[in-house]
């Protein structure tokens, strides 16, 4: 039987309590950082309302509902992701749920519909969804994803019911990781490391990510020393996975603000490298280390399109450098 993740528990429970006393709100925002498990919560909490006899709020798994489900065509339930990677969701996808909608359930207590990412719609399909959550059909239930409800238009905000999923540092996450990986010490860096999201921290460790990052952070070391060339360096990096380069080099950026502002007893994304990131702090005033924060996290932006990758990481290096700070170009997007 699929439950919620041990941190999700809590919000599992409140959310039963909603359904049962019949205040489930037609329209819910699941928000917060990539790796806390928001799609797969909205996956089980859309299993659970189509579930034909749920245990305790969980899906059995063996009803018809449930095996519609997994063979992928309970006709109660709709996915709208985009069609390809990086691409957008599209207003065509939206209308259709506008008729679809309205329809009566034909098995479940309700038609379920996951979007995700939400803020992948673009301008057109964004406000085709309004329509949608100012006139619900009857027993429709929409759950948008997102790790960047920000960028969602403030009317959709509006209109939906948050549910905001929190980064995650204490024991349930801890052991959780620790389990998997075997290892309470490496599970404990890792969950640092990814900033309190626990599947992003299963993720790097079971991908080689935690020996990319030292790799990257030797080569970071030696270009800051001036005995590695950034733009060089940006072609060695060219066929890493540029989201996880440049979120490590965020987030060693914002550990080294924090040092220079003197947070030295506070607690850091990457307590391991503490001596070597106070070593560096040494070559840079914490203006231009806030100052970088803000290109790096352009530079992430812009990485979600469909960047010229290698113009994109030569300009986050060179802004790294002494020489090539004031002489950076700007990555061009196609997007």
């Amino acid at each position: 039987m699929q439950q919620p993740y041990p941190w999700q528990q809590a919000t599992w429970q409140a959310m039963q309590q909603r359904i049962h006393a019949g205040r489930l709100p037609h329209a819910l925002l699941l928000s917060g950082p990539a790796g806390l498990g928001k799609l797969d919560f909205a996956r089980l909490l859309a299993r659970s309302l189509l579930c034909e006899q749920t245990a305790d709020g969980l899906p059995c798994g063996t009803c018809r509902g449930c095996q519609l489900l997994d063979a992928g065509s309970h006709p109660d339930f709709q996915a709208v992701q985009p069609e390809e990677e990086g691409k957008e969701i599209t207003i065509g996808q939206i209308r259709d749920l506008l008729t679809w909608q309205t329809l009566t359930p034909q098995y479940g207590r309700a038609r379920v519909v996951i979007i995700e990412p939400a803020d992948r719609m673009n301008a057109n399909a964004a406000n085709a969804l309004l329509k949608t959550l100012e006139e619900p059909g009857r027993d429709a239930v929409l759950l948008l994803v997102s790790a960047r409800p920000a960028v969602l238009l403030p009317t959709i905000r509006s209109r939906c019911q948050r549910l905001l999923f929190a980064a995650q540092r204490g024991t349930e996450a801890r052991a959780w990781l620790a389990e998997r990986l075997g290892d309470a010490v490496r599970a404990e860096l890792a969950l640092a490391i990814s900033g309190g999201a626990p599947l992003r921290a299963l993720a790097l460790v079971e991908t080689g990510g935690m020996e990319r990052r030292e790799q990257l952070f030797a080569a970071f070391e030696a270009m800051l020393n001036g005995t590695q060339e950034p733009v060089a360096l940006a072609a060695q990096w060219l066929p890493l996975p540029i989201q996880e380069t440049l979120a490590t080099l965020h987030g060693w950026c914002v550990d080294m603000a924090r040092l220079k502002a003197g947070a030295a007893d506070g607690w850091l994304d990457n307590p391991d490298l503490r001596q070597r990131l106070q070593a560096l702090c040494e070559q840079v005033d914490l203006a231009r280390l806030l100052h970088r924060q803000g290109q790096l996290q352009e530079a992430m932006r812009l990485a979600r399109g469909h960047p010229n990758a290698q113009l994109l990481l030569e300009e986050t290096l060179l802004g790294w450098s002494s020489t090539g700070g004031t002489t950076a170009r700007r990555a061009p997007s196609t997007r």
